[in-house]
């Protein structure tokens, strides 16, 4: 089964518009299919699921979800959950992107394609596992992502 993806904006961080929101949500539509055709890691669920939510927040709210459930109240880039919703700071994506020189819808996208990643069952903990994932997720950041 290939899910359906469903964007929520909730921030209200200028750059972070409903046009982009439907570009990103057209984008990721498109790009489960081929991410569901890459083998799968061993924690896999992202074909079980009917829906996966995508809320795009602000550090503040990250952080919070961050101390609640992880119990680490720092901000991050993204917090994907085992039953298909996938929380991404809008904040950290515009702050990395000026600190590296990058776009920063794509690097919001690439947090998108993060947590599909993980919920494809790829984990990141470990640096032969991060290598694993990051050989997933960066093609399609790079075929997906639309400017």
């Amino acid at each position: 089964m290939t899910p359906q993806i469903e964007l929520y904006l909730n921030t209200e961080r200028d750059w972070v518009t409903e046009a982009l929101k439907e570009r990103f949500q057209a984008s990721l539509q498109e790009l489960l299919p081929v991410l569901l055709a890459a083998p799968k890691g061993p924690d896999h669920v992202l074909s079980d699921l009917p829906v996966v939510e995508i809320a795009v927040v602000d550090d503040e709210a990250i952080a919070r979800v961050h101390a609640e459930f992880l119990d680490d109240p720092t901000e991050t880039d993204a917090i994907t959950f085992p039953y298909g919703e996938i929380l991404v700071s809008c904040d950290t994506a515009w702050r990395y992107a000026q600190e590296h020189g990058l776009n920063p819808q794509e690097e919001l996208f690439r947090y998108m394609v993060h947590g599909l990643t993980h919920l494809h069952g790829y984990l990141d903990y470990e640096p032969a596992d991060r290598e694993a994932l990051f050989a997933v997720q960066e093609p399609l950041v790079k075929q997906f992502f639309v400017k």
